[in-house]
């Protein structure tokens, strides 16, 4: 995701640039335009969509531990979650084809919500974005059994890794 987009942008766009950048990234990790084109699977898409969630998030003041409390709430509750369910028509042949229609399926979400929301007194906002994406991706993350503790400890690593770097730029 690009740090430095003009400041007009609402939160929502934001977060739709977000999204989009996750497709964009994953596209162009497989691309035969890559020097070295990356052989990925679903763990690493996994990876690229939660690492640029959690950048959203932190640049949108959005706190994912919340995220992760109304995420569980709603998986205690009697049907909700449901709705966030990860469909069976994924292609079990490649991970990346699977991991692109949920991302359809996040996206079918978010169109259903805020249709619904202009019905209704429900406000189409960025938290509830973020809310179904997370549940989604967590979902995934279930169904294809990864550890999600260990998925989060190596994007913050990776993430530390970086502003680190950052931090040599500027003092350079």
């Amino acid at each position: 995701m690009k740090k430095n987009e003009p400041d007009n942008k609402t939160p929502l766009d934001n977060f739709f640039n977000m999204f989009d950048a996750v497709e964009e990234d994953i596209s162009q990790s497989i691309s035969d335009d890559n020097e070295e084109a990356a052989e990925i699977g679903g763990y690493e898409c996994l990876f690229i969509a939660f690492s640029n969630l959690r950048l959203y998030c932190m640049s949108s003041g959005i706190s994912l531990k919340q995220i992760e409390e109304q995420y569980q709430a709603l998986k205690e509750s009697p049907g909700d979650l449901g709705s966030f369910a990860v469909h069976e028509d994924l292609d079990e042949s490649s991970e990346v084809v699977s991991f692109c229609k949920l991302m359809e399926q996040v996206e079918g979400s978010l169109s259903v919500f805020e249709r619904r929301c202009e019905k209704s007194e429900e406000v189409f906002d960025e938290w509830t974005c973020v809310l179904i994406m997370y549940s989604y991706l967590k979902n995934f993350c279930a169904k294809k059994e990864v550890d999600f503790e260990n998925l989060q400890q190596e994007i913050s690593q990776l993430h530390a890794e970086m502003e680190s770097e950052m931090k040599k730029g500027e003092n350079s």
